[in-house]
């Protein structure tokens, strides 16, 4: 069965992911992606074979790619003129289409706005939904996907990048955030709660990695550190000296760093509307909460840095725990069972 991926942004862990899939079903897959925002290494060692980059935004041909139209054929989102072109084509030659969606359960009025113009114009287009997680699931649903045509796993980070390390009572008493300097990250916001609850902390630190604009403005504190871009190999071991791992964006369609984070052993403080949180964020391992609001913020990281003994160690392993629905081998399975159900 010919089958092929597209990724917008292809990122590293999506090349992991689909050399996964190639690995279990034995398929050798075309790999169609647009550059992601930031460098990553390794990406065409780690697939072992080359990308056929694209501009996302300008349409493309099988033929332009120098390649025969897949049977099936898994899409990137329904907003790229590029991947929309090629799944049409496929589509016309008799193929099927599996849309990857990574948009999360929010309820707001745009999504219930969202499901009548889905049904009209996307949902016949596609013929199975591959989602993050159980939030994409409950939109899919809501987008009128039948449940049998929805399969969950399509983000995911490598154990064998991202692994448990020492028990929590043994690691520092560190915070770290990982992502974007932006505002939709509320990645300053995090340093003031820290900052206005620091005397209540007085052994902890919060250390940010990442890249953006708002770098520069993290206000100063002797124990927020701040630092720039760090591939995966070495965030790994970042997040194994870590107790808790904090999100606090403003929306998160999923949130790959928490996976990473959780895979890690790390407690996990994330805001309401992080997709994985219903995922990886369990009443022993974690505390949600109120997206924009510093004092719930703040007494988030308080509750989850008075945890001592057992309940630390217990935390950590129910991360580890939680997180194993995902990643490399739970993709390949899905997948493999997608193109197994569209080419009967």
């Amino acid at each position: 069965m010919r089958t092929a991926f597209s990724w917008n942004g292809l990122p590293q862990y999506a090349a992991r992911l689909i050399a996964a899939f190639m690995r279990r079903s034995g398929l050798d897959c075309p790999v169609i992606g647009s550059w992601p925002s930031v460098p990553v290494e390794g990406m065409e060692r780690i697939l072992g074979k080359s990308v056929h980059w694209l501009d996302a935004e300008r349409p493309a041909s099988w033929a332009s790619l120098g390649l025969q139209a897949p049977e099936v054929f898994f899409q990137s989102g329904w907003a790229y003129p590029a991947f929309n072109a090629l799944g049409d084509e496929v589509r016309r030659s008799g193929g099927k289409v599996c849309l990857l969606m990574d948009n999360n359960w929010r309820g707001d009025f745009r999504q219930l706005l969202g499901a009548p113009w889905y049904r009209i114009f996307q949902r016949r287009k596609f013929d199975a939904v591959f989602v993050p997680g159980k939030s994409g699931r409950r939109l899919a649903r809501w987008y009128g996907v039948p449940d049998s045509r929805i399969w969950e796993g399509m983000y995911g980070a490598d154990p064998e990048v991202f692994f448990n390390g020492p028990p929590l009572t043994e690691r520092p008493k560190r915070i770290i955030f990982v992502g974007q300097y932006v505002e939709r990250k509320q990645c300053v916001q995090l340093a003031e709660a820290f900052a206005s609850v620091a005397d209540q902390l007085p052994d902890w630190e919060l250390c940010m990695y990442g890249s953006g604009p708002l770098q520069s403005v993290i206000p100063p504190h002797p124990r927020i550190k701040v630092h720039g871009f760090v591939q995966p190999e070495q965030l790994g071991a970042l997040y194994r000296s870590a107790r808790i791992f904090a999100l606090p964006s403003l929306s998160e369609a999923w949130g790959l760093v928490v996976h990473e984070a959780a895979l890690s052993g790390c407690q996990l403080l994330l805001s309401e509307t992080i997709g994985a949180r219903h995922d990886f964020a369990l009443p022993g391992n974690s505390c949600v909460f109120r997206t924009g609001d510093l004092r719930s913020m703040a007494d988030g990281l308080l509750k989850l840095a008075s945890l001592e003994g057992a309940a630390l160690v217990s935390a950590g392993l129910c991360s580890v725990q939680a997180a194993r629905t995902h990643g490399p081998e739970a993709f390949a399975s899905s997948a493999e069972a997608i193109v197994r159900t569209l080419s009967k």
